[in-house]
């Protein structure tokens, strides 16, 4: 059965000043078989995930190993100094073909040229009209800066109402209604003077609750959440979590979640994918996945966690290798894996099936690794 989302073969570049200068790298090759200039580096070489309706998948990892690439790039929503060189997206059997997205100068002349504008946080690529329209209108969104996602021009509650305004026949009286239904859902005042604001008049714990509602306004099937709960306060963030969790369940909508807090997976994810080095090297139900980790790294990050339990402070060694510095044909995680031997070294493992779910290790089925007791 087709997932709700999913994305298949993502591939990702990422602008290295440092290779442009010295050359240490060949340049990737995108999708139409065109060589990029001295200086792009292939960070994602082809990632594969999806969700379920209903279902929430956690993409979980040290920072910078991928997470927000994975997940933004798959929707054309990349930084500058970035460029998806392929793969597809496919949300309720609408396919989009993400390449050619944001941020992706130094490519082709020749590449298809694509006009955006900022929706309530959101960047719509207009060149795609289909896919436009199931984003606007069916996809929330929640970043990692609650303040600066909005155009800080325009006041919170219009740019919350944009996408009706855009999509639907409704009257703007019913959109405020909408608007102001959804603020009291995130419990932010039903007022005009919140509906009035600016972002800058917002804490970052406000600041999410209404982007919340900004995603709620449309009754999304999918919640996109990168990084939701970064620089909240702890009891702030519980009480954004507790919320996103509520409003899930209440309207059964499916998320992806990145984050580094295995505490907040545990709370609120079905599935999790581990992610180093631009590759998801384990993905299966959560509890499997804490309890029997099948990958070294996955073992290493869940011990890396305090714990009161005395001795299970496991830390991993050594630094996470940079997206563009991951060297290739070989296993990513082999300069910090402790059963590293020379088939490690020679051959990288490709995502198999194995107990459930899926890793990419050369010696899983040898491995009795300690998780979550």
């Amino acid at each position: 059965m087709p997932k709700l989302f999913d994305v298949r073969d993502l591939r990702i570049a990422i602008f290295d000043p440092e290779v442009a200068v010295h050359g240490t790298r060949p340049s990737p090759v995108d999708g139409r078989g065109e060589r990029l200039p001295i200086g792009w580096v292939e960070a994602i070489p082809g990632v594969s995930y999806g969700v379920d309706g209903g279902e929430t998948l956690a993409l979980i990892g040290e920072s910078a190993s991928g997470k927000s690439l994975m997940l933004l790039g798959a929707f054309g929503l990349l930084p500058e100094g970035t460029r998806v060189l392929g793969g597809t997206t496919t949300f309720r059997d609408v396919v989009y073909e993400p390449a050619g997205g944001s941020g992706n100068e130094g490519a082709s002349s020749g590449r298809r040229r694509r006009r955006k504008r900022h929706t309530a946080g959101t960047i719509m690529d207009d060149s795609d009209p289909d896919w436009a329209r199931v984003v606007a209108t069916e996809v929330g969104f929640l970043f990692q800066d609650p303040i600066a996602s909005w155009t800080p021009i325009l006041e919170v509650g219009p740019q919350a109402g944009e996408v009706l305004d855009e999509y639907t026949d409704l009257t703007t009286e019913e959109i405020n209604e909408r608007v102001m239904d959804a603020l009291g859902e995130v419990r932010l005042p039903k007022s005009r003077r919140m509906f009035g604001a600016f972002s800058t008049e917002l804490s970052r714990g406000m600041g999410q609750r209404a982007m919340l509602a900004a995603a709620l306004v449309k009754a999304p099937k999918l919640l996109i959440a990168d990084e939701p709960l970064s620089g909240l306060d702890v009891s702030v963030s519980a009480a954004i979590l507790d919320l996103v969790k509520d409003l899930k369940e209440r309207q059964g909508m499916a998320m992806v979640l990145v984050t580094h807090d295995l505490a907040v997976v545990a709370r609120i994810a079905d599935r999790v994918a581990v992610v180093y080095g631009g590759r998801i090297v384990e993905e299966g139900p959560v509890g499997d996945v804490f309890a029997h980790p099948q990958h070294p790294y996955t073992s290493g990050l869940i011990g890396s966690v305090p714990s009161f339990t005395s001795g299970r402070l496991r830390p991993i060694p050594g630094e996470a290798v940079p997206l563009t510095a991951v060297p290739a044909g070989r296993c990513v995680f082999a300069d910090r894996c402790p059963f590293v031997d020379d088939v490690c070294l020679t051959s990288e493992p490709a995502l198999v099936e194995s107990r459930g779910g899926s890793v990419a290790c050369h010696h899983a089925d040898e491995l009795d690794l300690p998780g979550i007791g």
